[in-house]
């Protein structure tokens, strides 16, 4: 079998729900020579299914089935398997867009000297909706400096890195499991460049049962940890604001989303999250704080919406969403 120019590592933890259509978004591809890592991690719903319907169908998707143990150990067990020098992470219930790895290939290709980057995500929500375009900083310094201030450097599942770069810095840590990519930012920025790309090459799934809600107090914890552990490493103080723990994420759910989608410039997506919240909060301060809010910034969303290309939407997948009916998997 010859060797692929990039390998996908998809960890999948009960994913069922959207995990067609996050496969099926890789086979989709401009760019065809890949391979699909799928490491299943003990998961208990139809993921099983959906991984083996796809492994028969094509020799490139590999599936691993192991016991629960955790993303880290799913990942890291996806990419002692990957056989190419390329390496992207993904998440089970994201969407990759069509020319995400053709434009990521070629941009590690071209510049050697980095490790590691991720391009610009679209913010969708569970039902496929968007609710906002994100951007990073394109320059290692910048990147490097807002690590180390506990702010995002690179997009996690919108990443591409070299497997020599990983693999030489030990990979992902089990001691800092759910803040894992931020240490091993952290880690490859001693080796290699950060960068990022301002291109659109994932759609982000943002719901309230993912990880990065769920265990958003633990996290805290363990970026602070992960300072101190950084700061001693280079020799530079950190200071007491960035080292303290700070408050709380304000709580996901519909109010959240609404004024995602609004600032984002989809006053539709915002106001059908806002009649989830009116349904479950009824009339209280918060909910009477969001709607305020959406309403003064209507007319500028609806404005913006008129002029956001066709690229900055999520993509239309209504054959795998068949697909997944056959299955038995309901993405709805």
């Amino acid at each position: 079998m010859n060797q692929p120019a990039v390998s996908i590592v998809l960890p999948v933890f009960n994913a069922g729900r959207h995990l067609v259509t996050a496969i099926g978004s890789i086979v989709d591809q401009t760019f065809q020579d890949w391979e699909l890592i799928c490491v299943n991690d003990g998961s208990t719903d139809q993921s099983s299914l959906v991984l083996d319907w796809f492994a028969n169908r094509d020799a490139r998707v590999r599936v691993i089935h192991q016991e629960n143990g955790g993303v880290v150990s799913a990942a890291n067990r996806g990419h002692q398997a990957a056989r190419a020098d390329l390496i992207c992470r993904m998440d089970a219930d994201d969407i990759a867009m069509p020319n995400r790895l053709s434009h990521q290939v070629d941009f590690m290709n071209s510049h050697s000297e980095h490790v590691a980057i991720s391009g610009s995500i679209l913010e969708m929500d569970v039902d496929s909706e968007p609710l906002g375009l994100q951007t990073l900083a394109t320059d290692h310094e910048t990147i490097v400096q807002r690590l180390l201030n506990r702010e995002t450097g690179l997009f996690q599942p919108a990443s591409i890195m070299r497997a020599n770069a990983f693999r030489k810095v030990g990979g992902y840590r089990r001691e800092y499991q759910w803040i894992e990519d931020h240490d091993l930012w952290l880690r490859l920025s001693r080796v290699g460049r950060l960068g990022n790309t301002t291109e659109l090459v994932l759609c982000y799934r943002q719901h309230a049962s993912s990880g990065t809600w769920q265990k958003s107090n633990r996290q805290r914890d363990l970026m602070t940890q992960l300072l101190r552990e950084a700061y001693s490493q280079r020799d530079i103080p950190g200071t007491e604001r960035t080292l303290s723990t700070p408050p709380s994420r304000s709580c996901a759910g519909p109010g959240k989303w609404a004024r995602k989608a609004i600032r984002g410039g989809y006053p539709r997506t915002a106001l059908k999250h806002l009649r989830e919240l009116w349904k479950t909060n009824g009339l209280t301060w918060y909910t009477m704080r969001m709607f305020a809010e959406v309403g003064l910034r209507l007319p500028a969303a609806a404005r913006s919406n008129r002029r956001i290309p066709s690229a900055i939407r999520v993509p239309s997948l209504d054959k795998w969403n068949g697909i997944a009916s056959t299955i038995g998997c309901a993405t709805h």
